[in-house]
């Protein structure tokens, strides 16, 4: 069989394109938590790898008997590969209009997927660290099909 170079050239394209849309999603919820630890207030996570955002339903405010839940919107800011070929998610969460602080966050697996939040605030323009969470057990599927 012998390809011409156009056919072979417009193969080259459409295995690019189809690299291009495997680019997935990944949807994370933390896993049941222990009856004495409070549910985190991140409560779903979905990663869009091609249109690099995230979006997380959150708890933003509890009382004793009720959560209003709530939207928030990241940039996805970093993928990286581990050498297991699991991939490391670096996002922020700009601050809403009025908010003094920024989330910064990074989602990788060790075992099991885990994530990691820090708060920054800014005085002028100088951040200052105003906490960091301890890590969290997420249970997260991906999906391919972008």
């Amino acid at each position: 069989m012998t390809l011409k170079p156009g056919r072979l050239a417009f193969q080259a394209l459409l295995l690019t394109a189809a690299g291009a849309c495997a680019a997935g999603t990944i949807t994370c919820v933390p896993t049941p938590s222990s009856a004495s630890a409070p549910a985190h207030w991140i409560r779903r996570i979905a990663i869009d790898e091609h249109s690099r955002t995230v979006n997380m339903d959150i708890v933003r405010s509890r009382t004793k008997d009720t959560e209003t839940m709530g939207k928030m919107r990241a940039e996805l800011l970093n993928m990286d590969e581990t050498q297991s070929g699991e991939p490391v998610y670096v996002f922020n969460a700009s601050p809403a209009v009025g908010a003094e602080v920024t989330h910064l966050f990074k989602l990788f697996k060790a075992g099991e997927w885990r994530l990691i939040a820090a708060n920054v605030s800014f005085a002028g323009k100088v951040p200052a660290l105003r906490g960091v969470e301890s890590n969290v057990v997420f249970d997260c599927k991906r999906s391919d099909l972008g």
